[in-house]
């Protein structure tokens, strides 16, 4: 996954995102996943995945490993960091 396409992915749909600490909480609702999990490497699925919660309907990923996986920087994506 390119920054662009999470970019993209992330603005054109909409998606909900919050800054926790030095990671950032990212809910992508249940029409979403697809398209998300579509923009993902396929290798970030070896081994144990990818963890999130499962709300009634969303999902809810802490973005910090999966942008470190895919070589992105957080802020580059999510520029609304609080202090």
């Amino acid at each position: 996954m390119k920054a662009i396409e999470l970019y993209k992915f992330v603005t054109e749909n909409k998606i909900e995102y919050h800054w926790h600490g030095d990671d950032v909480m990212m809910f992508v609702d249940d029409d979403k996943i697809s398209k998300f999990n579509n923009i993902l490497p396929v290798s970030i699925f070896d081994d144990y995945g990818i963890s999130c919660i499962m709300k009634y309907s969303y999902f809810c990923f802490e973005m910090k490993h999966i942008c470190e996986y895919c070589d992105i920087e957080l802020i580059d994506i999510f520029p609304n960091k609080e202090n």
